[in-house]
This record gives structure tokens, sequence and C-alpha cells, in this order.
């Protein structure tokens, strides 16, 4: 009976690419583990797990031999299902998250704190397919030291003085704005072996304004991404995760494709217990050809889930970063409830790294 879904999936699917493939503009945060930041994502993802409650804490530090060009950004999330068995299978999911992003040695700091809204609508009467939306909004508070910049008219003839004025017409130090992101996604259980899911997101709906000049043209363009993935069983112990996400924002694009494999040492690793090991690699595409190759390891300890990634960078860019592109850490704590009821809960189809 489950398998008369997989077309009208496959058709949601669809309409969710075409509906995400359209022009945006600028560039925003990203994490090589995405699927270990589920609200940096995707909104729809808030909530969308098979324990009660969900933390994660991620880490990434990008291009630290080129101080003009580094990256350093730090995120938070706190998530949990709602409404659980009043609306048969279908339930609520709601969040917050927060993330700090400070880039180069002009110290261009971006702050942000936002919440999250989802809902999951079962589209069988098993629960194992579900269509999950969801909205996600809050403050952005981004600012800069311009003492750390360099400007040429602070060029005295044979280097930069910083005590001669820029002769910029700065505004402010920092602006401040509200920030509406939204996004779909389909979960799919096959069968105990095969579980899907992917969908899109669509960040910076209302294009806020963004300037230190004053200029009220300067707008943050919108940001689309689609992300497809599937959590394969072919034994209780062994499991293997492969993953797509395409992102686009003005003339910038990423593409990664990869898989984690993954091996539970005593065959629970499918519903957050138990002990497991992954191990992964991904490539990326970017406005640089050739960007980087992804290095994953991972774990989890019943409900701990812990990752490490190092992207190498393989760019024309390499000569400058020494091939040192982006180290990053993710950790995350699913706590692991017992439903009520003598059937539980359907588990939900959802990405491990």
């Amino acid at each position: 009976m489950q398998h008369k879904f997989i077309p009208k999936i496959v058709l949601i699917l669809l309409v969710l690419v075409g509906f995400f493939q359209q022009d945006s503009q600028a560039q925003d945060i990203h994490f090589s583990q995405f699927y270990a930041s589920p609200l940096t994502l995707n909104p729809a993802m808030t909530g969308l797990m098979n324990g009660c409650y969900r933390g994660a804490v991620n880490y990434r530090n990008q291009y630290p031999t080129i101080d003009d060009y580094a990256y350093s950004t730090i995120a938070a999330s706190f998530d949990m299902p709602l409404m659980r068995g009043m609306f048969g299978n279908s339930f609520a999911g709601a969040g917050i998250q927060f993330f700090n992003d400070r880039q180069g040695t002009g110290a261009l700091n971006n702050l942000s704190v936002l919440g999250s809204v989802a809902g999951h609508l079962a589209l069988d009467q098993s629960g194992n397919f579900l269509f999950s939306v969801g909205v996600q909004g809050g403050w952005v508070n981004k600012s800069v030291n311009f003492q750390a910049l360099y400007f040429e008219s602070q060029l005295d003839g044979n280097d930069f003085n910083p005590n001669i004025s820029n002769n910029e017409a700065i505004e402010d130090n920092q602006i401040n704005y509200f920030d509406l992101r939204a996004g779909a996604i389909i979960s799919a259980r096959i069968n105990k072996n095969i579980g899907l899911y992917g969908g899109g997101s669509y960040f910076h709906i209302t294009e806020p304004t963004e300037s230190f000049l004053g200029d009220e043209t300067n707008t943050l363009g919108a940001r689309l991404v689609g992300h497809f993935g599937a959590e394969l069983r072919p034994t209780d112990r062994l499991s293997i995760n492969p993953n797509i996400i395409y992102m686009t924002q003005s003339a910038a694009q990423e593409f990664v494709v990869g898989a984690n494999v993954g091996y539970s040492f005593d065959g629970g690793g499918r519903n957050s217990s138990g002990t497991s090991l992954y191990v992964g690699a991904s490539y990326r595409l970017s406005y640089v050809p050739g960007d980087a190759v992804i290095a994953l390891i991972g774990a989890e300890f019943n409900s701990l889930k812990f990752g490490i990634s190092y992207d190498i960078n393989i760019s024309e860019l390499k000569l400058a970063s020494l091939g040192q592109g982006g180290f990053e850490l993710s950790l995350g704590y699913e706590f692991d409830c017992n439903p009520q009821g003598k059937r539980g809960y359907p588990p939900v189809s959802c990405p491990r790294f």
C-alpha cells in the first residue's frame, strides 16, 4: 500500500524544485555538514525527528591562512516536535536558532537569532510519508569595524596610514533588520531499509536593505536551496547515506554531492540509540571551479552525535590557502523518549549527518 504514494511524492518534489529555481542575489553562511545543522538548512526540518527534542552546535573555520578572506562561524539550535498523537500521525514542530559569523580582517560580523515553526502532514495512514512546511523569522545584526579596513585615500605614498580619513560616507557601523525564511520537505520511509528525504528552502524572502552608507537600493538577495538524501540499510549494522545540495544566491552557486557510510556496533543506529561510526566524502563545486573535497568522520553514542570534517581546497585558491579550506565540528543531542501508546510513533526518515 505504501508504494502508491511514491508518484505523489515525486510530483511534489518536482514542484518544489521548479519553485526554488529562481534568480537570486549575495552570499550566506554554509556548513559542509549541512544536515548536522537542520535549522540553518531548511525551516521545514523544525521538529522533524524521532526523539522528543534536539540540540545542535556547529563551528566552522574557513581559509584560516588568508586573513582577508577568513570566516569563523558558530551556530546553535534547539527544536522539538509538538502535538504528537493529537492529529493522527501529523504533528507540528518549534525551535530557535542562533548563529554568529565573523569575516576577514575587516571584522564584518553577522549575529542572527531566529525562531522556527513547522507542520508535518502525514500523507498515508501509517505516517511513513510526511510533507513538511516551515517558516523562520527573527532579528539580524550586522556590524563592521572600519578601523580594521584600509582605503585608497589612506595611501600616503609609501604605505597605508590609518590616521588619514577614508573619505567614505559611513552612516553607521551596524545595521539591524527582520529576516524571513521558508521551506518544504518530503520525507518517506519506504520500508525498514530505505528512507528518502528532499526539499527546498527560500531565505531572505523580503530581501532586506543592507548598507552601512545609507544606500536604500542595496538589498540582500534571496538564497535558494535544494537538498536531497537517502538512508539505505543493506544490513542492520550498515547504513549508506548519499546526499546532494544545491544553493544559489546572486551570481554565486554551490553544488555538493557525497555520501556517508555508517556502521552500528549493536544494530541500534536507526533510532538514535546504540553506538555507530561514520566516514564520508563529498565534492563541492561553486563559483570557484573544482572548489573542494570534503572528508568527514562521525560517531553516535546513544543520543549524542559528533562529527568532524575538513574541506581540502583543490581550486586555484589553494596557492593562497596552502590547500587549507575549512575545518568544521558538529555536536548534536537528540533525546530518545518513550512515546505514549502501545504502537508508538512511526519512524521519521531524517538524515544522520
